[in-house]
């Protein structure tokens, strides 16, 4: 089973829906009204399903590119307690935000995405496994995207073990997860033009062994979405998250 969509809506809904059934939905540098969320979940089909980014207050910094926008309005102090899963009302607060648009959208996956400063460390770490291990999961699997070059695969591979977490990739750039029910990637193509036929190749075999969300993001992420679509079990089907 695999399930292609955007990150965000690229064109509009009622188009959208009708060549995708994936969407991951933008809700981490600025979470939507709940009317919007509610309008979104009307508007899609219901074979369709959502995936949600956390709200970057758990994991950006005000010096990460894509800290929301709503930080500006924080004092200094409080814009200083976000990121990095540290145990902060600014992160209780996030995650409160993304627990309440996941449940508006009826969200299978939860996604967590670190910026490149977010790297291997002792402080890091503990912080990272305190927040997840508190964590009330409800119905939802939870996956984490890490930025940067300073991960190891096999320490990653670690982590998602102990923390029951799905790793997300670039099956551009990186293999997959050893481990994981399903896969969960995020390609991230050219900033113009469309993935290459040898691209389309490489997602294709990556995703083939396990079920598979596949989103992506760059300018012509639809038209390549749909030419993803044209792959044996890709489209619209139930889903595979557990």
């Amino acid at each position: 089973m695999l399930k292609v969509g955007c990150a965000g809506f690229p064109v509009g809904q009622d188009r959208y829906w009708r060549s995708l059934s994936f969407v991951e939905a933008q809700t981490g540098e600025r979470m939507p009204r709940p009317q919007t969320l509610a309008d979104w979940r009307v508007g899609a089909p219901p074979e369709s399903e959502f995936a949600v980014l956390a709200y970057r207050f758990i994991t950006h910094g005000p010096q990460d590119r894509g800290f929301p926008a709503a930080g500006r309005t924080l004092t200094p102090a409080r814009r200083s307690l976000c990121g990095g899963f540290r145990d902060t009302l600014e992160a209780h607060e996030a995650w409160l935000s993304t627990r309440a648009a996941a449940e508006a959208l009826g969200a299978r996956v939860v996604l967590f995405e670190t910026p490149e400063s977010f790297q291997p460390g002792p402080d890091r770490l503990r912080d990272m496994y305190r927040f997840f291990k508190a964590l009330t999961r409800g119905r939802w699997t939870l996956v984490w995207s890490p930025r940067g070059a300073g991960w190891d695969g096999g320490l990653m591979d670690r982590i998602c073990g102990d923390l029951g977490l799905i790793r997300a990739f670039d099956p551009l750039r990186a293999r997959a997860p050893a481990r994981g029910a399903f896969l969960y990637a995020r390609p991230r193509g050219p900033r113009l033009g469309i993935l290459t036929e040898d691209n389309m190749s490489t997602i294709r075999s990556a995703v083939a062994e396990r079920p598979a969300y596949v989103a992506l993001s760059h300018r012509a992420a639809f038209s390549d979405a749909e030419r993803l679509c044209g792959l044996p079990g890709a489209g619209r089907g139930r889903a595979v998250a557990r």
